[in-house]
């Protein structure tokens, strides 16, 4: 019987990508395989596996978070999150893991995304035991940028927490980014499939080039060396599979316990008494968290917008343009993968506003994309320029952050 087994997805499309694996067991050969759900369920049998979550589809950022305890991080971390996120807070499951002076590394995924993944898994009958940021399985060295390039895909680890997922066309305009922001950054390690990789020998850095057989053995070189916290089965995603498993033989005895809980309606006058007891006690712990957390604030008027205030604060202190750039450069990103037929000619980062020089095909499709960036994130739109030739139409957009 197996081990252990590390997975992941071929490419970015979770719903319809194949999977490659690597049976971790005490055989010397260990052969990489490629297939279905099916393939992989009939591989694991009733082994573990351990996920690598596609890294274009997880959001890893760095916050800077003047806050004591573990418990004060959970309370602030949203208010802290609510400004950095396309969508509202209650639509991302997230992980963190707390470093020295302040600094928390947080990984977001979208959560429909996430239990559509999950689902996959459990019809197919695997057992998943635990999911990383295959970004984060990159090799890490302080000063150094890690990158994988495979095909029209590039995946890299810009820090101990930072890295992503971005189109193989818009690495040397990050990379570019990268150096201007991060002057400590000196030389990068390129790993590849082909024996001739994409050209950076432009960069005024060290560049050392690697190539491998598949970017799954890299990672499982790197998954021994990521924290334990970074496990995105946490919360209500904790003990998804062994007790959705287990929750089929009980449906017998949840029924009677259901029936049963349903005859008690009567006593919902009571419970109602019960928990104004309770609100009333809620109150009293926010109370001791403003406390704690803002010790500063001596005069308490209205908590809520106290907080509020205290936590602009933080994020005016602590906000950076690069963080702008990337949440901005992530969230167009998204729109533009959605689109076929575009060419990215140009990308500024001017006064904290993102110019995106596109080719598109038509007209039509400027009109399309300017209303997706502005539905699905909290962002402002313009349409700079318009010039129409022979190969389509070139647009230069303005976004911005609202």
């Amino acid at each position: 019987m197996a081990e252990q087994i590390i997975a992941r997805f071929l490419n970015q499309n979770q719903i319809e990508s194949d999977l490659e694996w690597l049976v971790l067991d005490n055989s010397i050969d260990k052969e990489i395989q490629q297939g279905t759900l099916q393939n992989l369920a009939q591989s694991a049998g009733e082994s573990p596996v351990t996920l690598l979550y596609t890294a274009s589809e997880i959001l890893l950022l760095g916050l800077d978070l003047p806050v004591k305890t573990n418990n004060q991080i959970k309370k602030a971390l949203p208010f802290a999150l609510e400004d950095l996120l396309a969508d509202d807070v209650e639509t991302y499951h997230s992980v963190w893991h707390r470093q020295p002076k302040d600094k928390v590394y947080v990984a977001l995924v979208s959560r429909e995304k996430f239990k559509t993944c999950l689902a996959r898994f459990q019809k197919a009958g695997i057992k998943i035991d635990s999911v990383y940021p295959e970004t984060l399985c990159l090799p890490y060295q302080e000063g150094a940028c890690s990158i994988f390039i495979d095909g029209k895909q590039a995946v890299l680890r810009s820090g101990k927490g930072l890295g992503g997922g971005i189109d193989g066309e818009m690495l040397p305009i990050m990379l570019d980014k990268m150096r201007i922001e991060n002057p400590t950054l000196h030389s990068l390690h390129v790993w590849s499939l082909d024996e001739s990789p994409r050209d950076l020998s432009h960069f005024p850095m060290d560049i050392t080039y690697h190539q491998v057989d598949s970017i799954l053995s890299l990672f499982v070189q790197g998954i021994a060396t990521i924290d334990t916290q970074y496990n995105l089965l946490t919360g209500s995603f904790g003990r998804q599979q062994s007790s959705e498993w287990a929750l089929t033989k009980w449906v017998p005895a949840i029924g009677i316990i259901i029936f049963t809980v349903l005859l008690q309606t009567g006593f919902l006058v009571n419970n109602y008494w019960q928990q104004q007891s309770e609100l009333a006690a809620l109150e009293a712990q926010t109370l001791s968290l403003f406390k704690q957390t803002f010790p500063e604030v001596k005069r308490l008027v209205n908590i809520k917008v106290q907080a509020d205030q205290e936590l602009i604060e933080l994020r005016k202190n602590n906000a950076s343009s690069g963080s702008l750039f990337m949440r901005l450069l992530y969230q167009t990103g998204e729109v533009l993968n959605a689109n076929l037929g575009y060419k990215i000619l140009k990308l500024d980062f001017i006064n904290d506003q993102l110019q995106v020089k596109l080719t598109l095909p038509d007209n039509n499709q400027i009109e399309q994309i300017k209303q997706q960036l502005e539905s699905s994130n909290r962002m402002l739109v313009k349409i700079l320029s318009t010039e129409s030739d022979k190969n389509g139409v070139e647009v230069l957009f303005e976004i911005k952050q609202k």
